[in-house]
């Protein structure tokens, strides 16, 4: 155990390192951090889960973990360190008719990670999370995880290790990656002590199984687990792996590296925690190598209290506001039933502006718990999140300008505010939103096709979407106007990047001081993403970063009741926000203290 002072020291130093990665709003971070630790895009489609908990795969028996590694190896190892090209930029995908990074298992991972990536989570930002989820499922260690790599849509340069290469070449090879021959050896054991050979991709070395639908695989160890098993059965001699034990001398590659320094190297990953250590390092190295030029974004770290899913928009012919606050829960502890989650919030015009007439509040609509298994991350952290979703009826004509939220356990301590660091969470704009529940989406056939280099058929679609936004009466905009983009294509053979254009629609009636406008367009990837413009007095009105997940298919909730003379400090009126935060014992920027001492024991033991 350590002491207090201790306790308190470390935990306002963690509080020091999240909070100077992030700041509300950083749509690039949240997206990111969504990804890492829950497993999952804002639409609740679910990465991990395809993965976790240390899957294989129906049909082949393959280990999708070994898989997403590989993957994201033969990715990267197109760097060379010499003129800064290459390096995970997606480029892979453009690569599989290669012999260095042919079989079933990189077309299947292709197809497993084609839907995920969108406006500010790329496509080798996806590859790289892979990589993470597949290493913390299987028990190995948790990978730092940095996003903001930039998708390359060309192949990249051949030189992906192969192992019928004679030992110059592999150390070559690696050099050019970035890595000395110490770090090749143990590199090579990180990425093997999952998965294995499967005989349809090296029938010499494996030979086919008596079931010819199915591959017959061999793994490199007696374990499915991220363990240093691949180490020391191969130095006690029990080893199976048949890249050491082939009799066929030309394809026994991870003899040839093992061996290379005398297996000093490999007598130093026999201890656990040397190599749940340097495979740690090496993997984050590995994922950060990028091309020259390509910058990344700091270590995404945990928000502990997160606000997402914010949309000022129509719902049933009522203007609404909808967000969601997350709080993290230890997975050792029972939910407070008793919890209540308020959201106040200031009125934009008229004379409660600013809240300088009265504040409004109302209680979350819903709770929703997470499954500890969504993120392999996150479980191993020994967390889960609890939502609290609001949807809250707005007033035209007073419209919202910032909002914050206050946490009340009633267990006889003070209720917790939430309000951004003292800066409250603020609406950028009114003037133009989108109303995804007046929206739709058709399939469209675009006929069969057949790829057989990805082993896959299928029928492709195209997606027509016919989308409404809603204008403020009065502003008179010049034009309205959306960005559409889509990254998430079949094969990622192009992306979408168009803009299009909406028109004022009469025969809808006006709701809440808004007019509607109406525009189409068509998209033939998965994962439309609007940036929705307005054009009104020589100012540019944006809804950023709308995802089409859901359409008129949004799940509906109805909207809490509201109090429209809420007191959130005391019995007295407050003037403004900062009038009342003071008087309030706990205010917590975004909830960072409370969490650094519940991830204490992951530090300090």
């Amino acid at each position: 155990m350590c002491s207090l002072k201790t306790a308190l020291l470390l935990g306002w130093l963690l509080q020091a390192q999240l909070a100077s990665a992030y700041s509300w709003p950083s749509p690039q971070y949240e997206a990111l951090e969504t990804f890492l630790y829950e497993g999952q895009r804002g639409d609740d489609s679910n990465l991990a889960s395809l993965v976790h908990p240390c899957r294989k795969r129906t049909g082949t028996g393959a280990s999708i973990a070994a898989e997403w590694l590989r993957f994201a190896f033969h990715d990267m190892a197109t760097h060379n360190v010499d003129d800064g090209s290459g390096g995970l930029d997606g480029s892979i995908v453009y690569e599989l008719g290669r012999s260095e990074n042919f079989g079933l298992g990189f077309n299947q991972t292709l197809t497993d990670f084609e839907t995920f990536p969108n406006k500010y989570v790329s496509r080798a930002d996806i590859i790289a999370l892979g990589a993470v989820f597949a290493t913390a499922t299987c028990g190995g260690p948790l990978i730092p995880f940095r996003g903001g790599r930039v998708d390359t849509w060309t192949p990249g340069t051949t030189g992906t290790p192969e192992p019928q290469q004679d030992l110059d070449t592999l150390k070559e090879s690696f050099r050019k990656q970035g890595f000395s021959n110490t770090e090749m050896i143990a590199l090579t054991a990180c990425g093997h002590t999952i998965g294995g050979i499967r005989s349809p991709d090296f029938p010499t070395l494996v030979p086919a199984g008596p079931d010819p639908t199915k591959p017959n695989i061999v793994d490199f160890d007696s374990t499915t687990q991220f363990d240093n098993k691949v180490v020391t059965e191969y130095l006690d001699g029990t080893t199976q792996n048949v890249l050491v034990v082939t009799q066929n001398t030309t394809m026994a590659s991870d003899l040839r590296v093992f061996i290379s320094d005398g297996n000093q190297t490999m007598r130093g990953l026999s201890d656990p925690n040397q190599f749940s250590t340097q495979c740690q390092s090496l993997l984050e190295r590995m994922l950060n190598t990028v091309p020259h030029g390509v910058s990344l974004t700091d270590e995404i770290t945990l928000i502990p209290t997160k606000v997402w899913g914010t949309q000022l928009t129509i719902e049933r012919g009522q203007l609404v506001y909808k967000a969601n606050l997350r709080l993290t829960q230890p997975i050792s502890d029972k939910l407070n039933k008793n919890r209540t989650v308020t959201m106040f919030w200031c009125d934009k015009y008229g004379s409660s502006a600013d809240c300088k007439g009265s504040t409004k509040s109302a209680p979350s609509s819903t709770l929703v718990q997470d499954d500890p298994n969504n993120s392999p991350v996150t479980q191993r952290m020994g967390l889960y999140f609890v939502h609290y979703k609001f949807v809250v009826p707005i007033q035209g004509t007073a419209s919202i300008s910032r909002f914050w939220f206050e946490v009340d356990e009633h267990n006889g301590t003070s209720a917790t505010v939430y309000n951004n660091g003292g800066n409250f969470y603020v609406v950028p704009q009114d003037q133009v939103v989108f109303v995804p529940t007046m929206s739709t989406a058709l399939f469209v056939s675009n006929g069969s096709y057949t790829q057989t280099y990805t082993n896959r058929n299928g029928e492709a679609f195209t997606k027509v979407y016919n989308m409404t936004v809603a204008v403020r009466e009065g502003s008179n905009p010049s034009r309205v106007y959306a960005s559409a983009s889509d990254n998430a294509i079949h094969n990622f053979t192009y992306a979408v990047n168009t803009t299009f254009d909406f028109s004022r629609n009469t025969s809808i009636p006006s709701v809440g001081g808004y007019d509607f406008y109406s525009g189409t367009v068509s998209d033939s990837g998965f994962q439309t993403i609007l940036d929705i413009h307005a054009d009104a007095g020589g100012t540019t009105y944006t809804d950023d970063f709308r995802q089409t997940s859901f359409l008129d298919n949004t799940p509906f909730i109805e909207p809490s009741t509201v109090n429209s003379d809420a007191h959130p400090s005391s019995s007295s009126s407050s003037s403004s926000p900062s009038s009342f935060v003071a008087s309030v014992p706990r205010v917590v920027g975004s909830g960072l203290l409370g969490l650094a001492l519940i991830l204490l024991p992951l530090h300090i033991l």
